[in-house]
């Protein structure tokens, strides 16, 4: 009787689910590094699915417009990488110290001035009448001594972290090993998962899924290159602004800005940090020209040419593009909007494929009823 009943079988099964969750949580060491493993192998994964949907299209041009063979364009994609990687080992982490150096010695000399010069004003006889009333030396000691032990923090956290630094520079060199051995074989078999999908998963389809999966591959890919694209409009632009502006290391901002840009919109205002950081103590007029000058190439970037490059890449018009960059910004923040125009853009594909199937549905039933 208890093998016929369905009550007894789900109480069963969900019981037996229970107990394996309440064993996981009290083992959850033994899980613990398959989790990390996980989350290590993801990045690299992400960031290799994003330079696939990149060098893809520029392969197939290559194969089809220059007649070279794909595993030929697969290899050049994959130098291009590891190119990358050099230009930034050779050229950007030793300038990145050296800025950061130079900047923290900067305002380690600059305070002493700044601090002179405020006791210098507030002695002053327009500000007679406020020194009387606030005692600002006391308030300037207090500072010194905040911005000393500030310093002295982390100097020691710096020390103390060694063990943590050495850890996350292993976790990068891993990630930065994985990226190129996943790219190439993403490339290399990646326009093979559709057909292996469809020739052993989906025999007969009869709904047509397939279509909306090369529907939504085509979605991705043309969104990424598209995001690309506009990332490489603003390095061009922030390049050449920057060069001519006399900008110390013009390549290495600008590579950064082109970066952040894929944050939309706000992504430029991001990338322009690290150059007013690193040059308003020592270059402040060249720093305020370059921010004015980034300012206008991102007015121009977004409300022209980013709405045009993805929105007309993913066909959403460029209008729905900024409500939706207002709408998800505001929602779920900077996350929100990286992920809205593709999100928008692959729901609508999905919407499409489902109005499209019950029209066929509806369709059959009709002619059915009518042949009988």
């Amino acid at each position: 009787m208890f093998n016929k009943s369905k009550l007894f079988f789900w109480t069963i099964e969900i019981l037996s689910v229970a107990a394996i969750l309440w064993l996981l949580v009290k083992v959850d060491w033994v899980f613990k590094p398959i989790t990390i493993m996980f989350s290590i192998v993801f990045i690299p994964f992400l960031i290799a699915g994003f330079l696939y949907y990149v060098f893809d299209p520029l392969i197939v041009f290559l194969e089809k417009k220059l007649k070279i063979k794909r595993i030929l364009g697969i290899i050049l994609s994959i130098l291009m990488v590891i190119g990358a990687y050099v230009l930034i080992a050779v050229t950007v982490i030793p300038n990145v110290i050296a800025q950061l150096t130079s900047l923290l010695n900067t305002t380690i000399k600059l305070y002493p001035e700044v601090k002179s010069w405020l006791i210098h004003l507030v002695n002053s006889s327009q500000f007679k009448s406020i020194a009387n009333q606030i005692d600002f030396t006391s308030v300037l000691n207090s500072i010194s001594s905040s911005y000393t032990m500030i310093l002295q923090n982390l100097l020691n956290g710096m020390t103390t972290s060694i063990g943590s630094v050495v850890s996350a520079l292993v976790s990068i060199l891993f990630i930065l090993l994985l990226v190129p051995i996943f790219l190439f074989y993403m490339l290399k078999d990646g326009r093979k998962t559709l057909p292996f999908v469809k020739k052993y998963w989906l025999v007969e389809d009869k709904y047509k899924v397939i279509s909306l999966l090369e529907a939504l591959n085509r979605t991705i890919s043309k969104y990424i290159f598209g995001v690309a694209l506009d990332a490489f409009f603003i390095f061009i632009m922030a390049l050449i602004g920057f060069s001519i502006i006399g900008i110390p290391y013009a390549l290495i901002f600008a590579l950064w800005m082109a970066i952040s840009n894929l944050i939309p919109y706000v992504g430029p205002y991001i990338g322009l940090t690290p150059l007013v950081l690193t040059t308003v103590f020592t270059h402040p007029w060249m720093t305020l020209i370059a921010v004015i000058y980034m300012t206008l190439v991102q007015q121009i970037d977004g409300n022209i040419v980013y709405p045009r490059i993805v929105g007309g890449a993913v066909h959403v018009h460029p209008i729905t593009v900024m409500v939706l960059m207002m709408v998800m910004g505001s929602l779920y923040g900077i996350i929100g909007m990286v992920i809205g125009i593709p999100t928008y853009a692959m729901l609508k594909e999905i919407v499409k494929f489902t109005v499209g199937l019950y029209r066929n549905i509806k369709k059959r039933k009709e002619s059915a009823l009518d042949h009988a």
